[in-house]
């Protein structure tokens, strides 16, 4: 029998709470990206509208050199999607390898150039949201700690977004190379749906292959169309942001634990712990000097509390 300044109970309403947290962020980067292949199946239409004849798109119009028509619909696609996130060295990049590929490609280059540009100009959106999602969970998980250890009172999880990245709250958001990964996984959807649309144009388009191309609706729904070549990286995308939630949550916890100079830990386990979380949960109580770092793999949502014994006094 042990007693501790937060129950497991109140670890696993915590939990909860982090995993009703991590689907709505990912409701929000899905509908990001959701709405930048729409973007991009707008403009493979007005491409096809412009260009097609009763033979629908023809393989050797696809090869012939871009017009100042498909740039101008270039830079009005960046144009709709650009917002107010700062823009990145990584964007930046990749604006000028997309400019440099329109400017002396033929229509399918251009084609290839909107779809890289249009997803950067998400991804850097997406990477800027995620920043400060990552900072809120550092902020909250902090309150949290405070809150509840001295209280012992049921918790709520903040709704206010938008905490001031403090040079502590940024070196423990930073402290990885999540935002390089990010960008990987953005690089990967670039190719993902370029391919799947040059297979399109290589040999001819007509309009009912246009249409099957350009469906959306459920995950998966249209298998070689443009949304389910999305969705992989989307996946991925929202598997690194959760997992280093996570690794942001742990940092948070363990700084507030050690601040009060707590001895040992205990971990509670998420609602579908793995078996070598169960492992790890069963080898408890740790030394709050050598515990396990958290998260151990991929969308681990297992969390820290302080460990007690019967014989030491709860803190005040």
């Amino acid at each position: 029998m042990v007693k501790t300044t937060v129950t497991d109970a109140q670890e696993k309403q915590r939990i909860s709470q982090l995993i009703n947290s991590d689907k709505r962020f990912k409701g929000q980067t899905d509908n990001f990206y959701v709405k930048t292949l729409k973007l991009i199946g707008d403009n493979l239409r007005a491409f096809y509208a412009r260009y097609a004849s009763s033979k629908g798109l023809t393989a050797d119009l696809v090869r012939q050199r871009i017009t100042h028509w498909d740039l101008d619909q270039f830079l009005h696609a960046i144009d709709l999607l650009s917002g107010e996130a700062p823009i990145s060295d990584e964007l930046k990049k990749r604006k000028k390898l997309y400019k440099y590929q329109i400017a002396g490609g033929d229509h399918a280059d251009a084609v290839a150039a909107l779809i890289g540009a249009t997803i950067a100009v998400t991804t850097n959106k997406v990477q800027h949201i995620s920043r400060q999602h990552l900072a809120n969970d550092y902020s909250a998980e902090q309150k949290y700690q405070q809150v509840i250890a001295s209280k012992h009172l049921a918790w709520t999880l903040p709704r206010t977004q938008g905490v001031q990245i403090t040079p502590a709250i940024g070196h423990a958001v930073d402290g990885s190379d999540w935002s390089d990964r990010l960008w990987v996984h953005s690089d990967n959807m670039v190719a993902d749906v370029q391919k799947v649309v040059r297979n399109s144009l290589s040999g001819g388009l007509q309009q009912d292959q246009l249409n099957k191309l350009l469906q959306f609706g459920a995950p998966g729904m249209v298998p070689g169309g443009l949304q389910a070549a999305g969705e992989t990286e989307m996946w991925m995308v929202d598997r690194l942001v959760r997992t280093e939630s996570a690794r942001v949550v742990d940092k948070a916890t363990m700084d507030a634990l050690t601040n009060r100079h707590v001895k040992q830990v205990v971990i509670v386990g998420e609602p579908d712990a793995c078996d070598d979380c169960k492992k790890m949960i069963n080898h408890g109580p740790y030394p709050i000097n050598d515990c396990p770092t958290l998260p151990i793999h991929p969308n681990d949502r297992c969390k820290k509390r302080e460990y007690i014994k019967d014989d030491e006094p709860a803190p005040i």
